[in-house]
């Protein structure tokens, strides 16, 4: 895993973990969920990481065989289709809109230093996403309007947003941060992440975009065209009230992304008598 993506995929699970500590000490209501449980086909199912979830249920992410990770496309006919990059070493898919492009990031070494380029898939086509003098792109997040969000690393080793729309890059920062990175954005153009005052050692907060103001927010992960987010194992609707989602047996759940139809995607982790560790990739209906 190399360094730049450790510091924007931190920075996300900081904003996610957020949500464990303030307005989230208090009790929660808990979700009545319907589970449906999904695995990649061997041997790309020695670990599994989900990312985002489109309208038609079709979930994407990255797989592990252990020794390389590919993207993936899970249908919500259960049938999976694999992908790397060209020259890749590691391929991550993030998000997937309702016209079927992907967005994410792929390595070209397996090193600890190794540079990220952010990607674009069609049903037709592969193109690469570099921002401009960046060490390293991620592209986390589309919309319907192929509006791409994502973070990139400036060669001072700095996280900064942007956004990617029409052939041009924007690139955002909170207002006075010390880094930025972005998560997601809905089909109103309204986009969350998280940010960092000071330095790399201070707490992340979250933040919301939109119409052009910034407010701070606990806000999540992913977010759908009703203003829902998602973080940690929590829903939190856009009139302030939160649930909580577990699933059933399990040691801890993660909610990595969530639908203009609510539908989540996720993963939760089951511990075995012996002590060793079962993850289970899942989509998840709520109420």
């Amino acid at each position: 895993m190399s360094i730049s993506r450790v510091v924007v995929i931190t920075a996300i699970v900081s904003l996610a973990l957020t949500w464990f500590t303030g307005t989230h000490a208090q009790a929660q209501t808990a979700a009545s969920c319907t589970f449906t449980y999904f695995q990649m086909p061997s041997p790309y199912n020695a670990s599994v990481q989900p990312g985002g979830i489109n309208h038609y249920d079709t979930v994407v992410g990255a797989a592990s065989s252990m020794t390389k990770w590919q993207g993936f496309i899970r249908y919500s006919n259960g049938s999976t289709k694999l992908f790397s990059a060209p020259g890749a070493a590691s391929t991550w898919f993030t998000r997937r809109n309702a016209s079927g492009i992907t967005v994410g990031y792929y390595y070209t070494q397996n090193s600890s230093t190794a540079p990220a380029t952010g990607l674009i898939l069609t049903s037709t086509s592969f193109a690469s996403l570099k921002y401009p003098g960046a060490v390293s792109t991620y592209a986390n997040g589309i919309n319907k309007y192929n509006t791409i969000v994502g973070s990139y690393i400036t060669t001072s080793g700095v996280s900064r947003g942007f956004i990617y729309k029409g052939g041009k890059f924007t690139s955002v920062n909170y207002p006075g941060a010390y880094s930025t990175t972005i998560a997601a954005i809905n089909d109103s153009g309204t986009i969350i992440g998280g940010y960092v005052n000071g330095n790399f050692e201070n707490p992340t907060h979250g933040f919301m975009l939109k119409n052009g103001v910034f407010s701070t927010k606990q806000s999540g992960v992913d977010i759908n065209n009703s203003g829902t987010t998602v973080a940690g194992f929590y829903i939190n609707y856009s009139n302030g009230t939160s649930k909580t989602v577990h699933a059933p047996g399990s040691y801890t759940t993660n909610l990595y992304g969530i639908n203009d139809l609510g539908v989540l995607t996720g993963n939760a982790n089951y511990l075995n008598s012996n002590g060793t560790a079962t993850w289970k990739n899942f989509t998840a209906v709520c109420h």
